[in-house]
C-alpha cells in the first residue's frame, strides 16, 4: 500500500525493534524509508527529519520518539503498525497528517502483540512504596551522596526506573541532586498511593478505550473527539465507518510470501556481558570492572524477541501460561535455522542446558534434540544448589547477579572444546553470564548461549 499513499508520511510502531525491522524490510523492497527511534543518534535524527520534510523519504518508520516537536503541515499519511495504548495519544499522532494538503490517509493496523507491549511499558510506572522507602533509607543511612550506579546495587530497580523515581523525589523535596550523586533531604515524604493507583487505573481505562475504538462501528473521529470531551461532534463523513470504504486488505500472494518469509526469518543476535555491574562491593560481591575473557561467553542467538511481529507470537503462546511442554516441531525447525546461519568461531561439540526450575522438560528437551541432530555430545543440565527454588527475578543488574551468582554447578566433565548453552528466555542476561563462567572454569574453550526468546 505504501506507494499508493499520498505524499510522505510516518509509519508508527510500538517498539524500537519493530521500527528497525520494518524499515529494513521496506528499504530492501526499494522504498525510501528510514527508522527513527530513541536509539537513533541525534545527528541522524535531524538528518532524517530534514529528509522527510523535504519529501526525500516516503516515510519515517518511527516510535513515539518522533513527537510533538516535529512539524510537517503537508504530511500525507500516518500508519500505525500496532495500536498506541491511548486514544488520545493516537489522536495526537494522526493529527500530524493533512494540515496543509487536500488529502491525507490514516490507517490503523492493530497487532496481537499490542497488549503485551502495553503491559511492559506499564510496568515502568512509579515504583511501589517499599522500593521508594528503601531508596530513602539507603540515602539516609549512608550519610553521603550516592551515585545512581551505587544506589542501583542497593535498590531493586532498573537504572531507568530508578532515575525516574529520583527525579520525582527531587521535585517532591525528599532528595536532591548534589555533586557526587543524590542525598536525602530529611524532609518528610508521603507516598501518594491513591495518586499512583489513579494513574494506573487511568492507564488501564485508556487501554480499554483504545480496544473499543478498534471495535467501534460508529464514526471514528466522533469516537476520538468524545474521548476529549467533545460529545457534540457530528459524524465526520470520511472514516471507514462513515463511508463503508476500508483500507485495502488484499495483498498479492507474492508480496505476502515475501513479507512472511522476512518476518519469520529466525534469529536475533545478543551481545555477551563484558562488564560486571557497578557497586557490587556494597552488597558483598568482590567483582568489578571487565569480565575476564577466559570466563566470558560469546555473542548469543535467540529465535526472536517476545515482542517481535513474526516469531514473537508463537513464542508468547508457548511460554506465557507457565506450562512445561515439549518444543513444537515448527519452533524446533526455526531454532535449527538459527544454528545453521550461525557463523561459529569454533563449532560447538557439546550441548548443555541451563537446568531450568520452571520448564525443565522444554529446555532439556530442546537441548537434547539439538545435540542429537547436530551430532554433538549432550552433557545434561547444569546443577542447582540443594533446595533451590524459582524466585521472582530481581529488577536490576547488581541484585540479579547477586541472586544467580551461586545458582549453577557443573556436575559433569566438560570437554576442552566449544559448548552450546541452551535456555528458554534471556531476560537480564546474568544467568547465562554466570553459567558460561562456570563452564569456562570447568574447561570449555568457548560458550555460545542460545535462547528461544529475548525478553527485551
Amino acid at each position: 500500500r505504501l506507494p499508493k499513499l499520498p505524499g510522505s508520511g510516518i509509519v508508527y510502531t510500538l517498539t524500537v525493534a519493530a521500527a528497525e525491522e520494518v524499515a529494513e524490510y521496506l528499504g530492501g523492497r526499494g522504498h525510501a524509508v528510514a527508522s527513527y527511534t530513541g536509539r537513533t543518534d541525534n545527528a541522524e535524527r535531524l538528518e532524517r527529519e530534514e529528509a522527510l520534510l523535504g519529501n526525500e523519504l516516503k516515510a519515517l518508520v518511527a516510535t513515539s520518539a518522533l513527537g510533538m516537536g516535529f512539524d510537517k503541515p503537508d504530511l500525507g499519511f500516518v500508519v500505525h503498525l500496532g495500536a498506541p495504548s491511548s486514544p488520545v495519544a493516537y489522536y495526537q499522532q494522526i493529527g500530524r497528517a493533512g494540515r496543509a494538503c487536500d488529502r491525507a490517509e490514516v490507517v490503523l493496523m492493530p497487532g496481537s502483540e499490542d497488549r503485551a507491549i502495553w503491559d511492559y511499558f506499564g510496568s515502568l510506572s512509579f515504583p511501589a512504596e517499599d522500593a521508594v522507602r528503601q531508596t530513602l533509607r539507603v540515602l539516609a543511612e549512608e550519610g553521603r551522596p550516592l551515585s545512581t550506579a551505587a544506589l542501583e546495587a542497593r535498590v531493586d530497580l532498573r537504572r531507568t526506573r530508578l532515575e525516574m523515581m529520583l527525579k520525582v523525589l527531587d521535585v517532591d523535596g525528599a532528595v536532591r541532586r548534589v555533586k557526587g550523586g543524590w542525598e536525602a533531604t530529611g524532609s518528610e515524604w508521603v507516598y501518594d498511593a491513591e495518586r499512583y493507583a489513579t494513574v494506573a487505573a487511568a492507564r488501564k481505562h485508556e487501554q480499554r478505550r483504545m480496544l473499543a475504538y478498534e471495535a467501534t462501528g460508529e464514526c471514528r473521529l466522533r469516537f476520538l473527539r468524545s474521548e476529549l470531551d467533545d460529545e457534540g461532534a457530528a459524524p465526520c463523513g470520511r472514516c471507514d465507518n462513515c463511508t463503508g470504504e476500508r483500507a485495502e486488505a488484499d495483498v498479492s500472494s507474492e508480496a505476502r510470501g515475501e513479507a512472511a518469509a522476512a518476518l519469520s526469518r529466525p534469529g536475533v543476535v545478543f551481545e555477551a556481558k563484558r562488564m560486571w555491574p557497578t557497586g557490587l562491593q556494597a552488597i558483598g560481591i568482590d567483582l568489578k570492572g571487565r569480565i575476564p575473557a577466559e570466563r566470558s561467553a560469546e555473542p548469543g542467538r535467540a529465535l526472536a524477541r517476545l515482542s517481535d511481529i513474526g516469531w514473537g507470537g508463537p513464542l508468547r503462546e508457548l511460554l506465557s501460561d507457565g506450562a512445561d511442554r515439549e518444543v513444537p516441531d515448527d519452533v524446533f525447525a526455526a531454532v535449527v535455522e538459527v544454528l545453521a546461519a550461525w557463523e561459529w568461531s569454533e563449532r560447538p561439540s557439546a550441548v548443555v542446558s541451563m537446568g531450568s526450575l520452571t520448564r525443565p522438560r522444554l529446555v532439556n528437551g530442546l537441548a537434547e534434540r539439538l545435540a542429537k541432530l547436530g551430532r554433538m555430545d549432550w552433557l545434561g543440565p547444569l546443577g542447582r544448589p540443594p533446595g533451590a527454588a524459582w524466585a521472582a527475578r530481581r529488577a536490576n543488574s547488581a541484585l540479579r547477579l547477586q541472586q544467580v551468582l551461586d545458582s549453577f554447578t557443573v556436575g559433569f566433565a566438560v570437554p576442552e572444546a566449544s559448548v552450546l548453552l541452551v535456555d528458554d528466555v534471556r531476560d537480564s542476561g546474568w544467568s547465562m553470564t554466570v553459567a558460561a563462567a562456570r563452564l569456562r572454569e570447568a574447561g570449555a574453550t568457548a560458550v555460545h548461549p542460545l535462547a528461544l526468546a529475548l525478553q527485551a
